[in-house]
């Protein structure tokens, strides 16, 4: 990937690209490494985000959709429709998982920083595998950071999703 094709432009791509397009999609995935046929791919998990009942907050169903994206490149490469059963998981579609990261938290200045700390592991990552290097120490940072910035209630899907071989 080029110092212009960062984690954080696929990222600012991806959102652009979806967020405008699918009314129904309220939240995306931070960027989740996996494995496509002979490349790095970045997915992003899309699906239905809102607090129904101000009770309960921010809720989040499961995701609705995969977006994948071409490391290397940047470029958009599939976008999927997908339910639990894709991921070997027993939800409903129709209803809330549990609480996730609501809008207004996602823009303070510790979760900014954390973010971007988490694109500069995953861009770090990215070289290494492309260089054929040693990136353990690079996932173990990546996985740090994912921690700090993640939804709970998604890490079924994440942790099925990280690193795992996509076709």
């Amino acid at each position: 990937m080029s110092e212009q094709q960062s984690t954080s432009v696929v990222t600012a791509s991806a959102r652009n690209l979806i967020s405008p397009s699918l009314q129904f999609a309220n939240y995306m995935s931070l960027p989740i490494p996996v494995i496509g046929n002979d490349r790095l791919l970045f997915a992003f998990l899309v699906g239905r985000g809102e607090a129904v009942n101000p009770e309960l907050g921010y809720q989040i169903w499961p995701p609705s959709l995969l977006a994948l994206f071409d490391a290397e490149h940047g470029r958009f490469h599939e976008l999927r429709a997908v339910t639990p059963a894709y991921f070997s998981l027993d939800q409903a579609v129709d209803q809330p998982m549990g609480k996730g990261v609501p809008p207004q938290e996602k823009s303070t200045t510790d979760y900014l920083q954390n973010e971007l700390n988490l694109f500069q592991c995953c861009d770090s990552v990215i070289t290494a595998v492309n260089t054929k290097q040693a990136h353990q120490n690079d996932l173990k940072r990546f996985d740090d950071y994912f921690r700090l910035l993640t939804e709970e209630t998604l890490l079924p899907y994440y942790q099925r999703l990280c690193m795992a071989k996509v076709e």
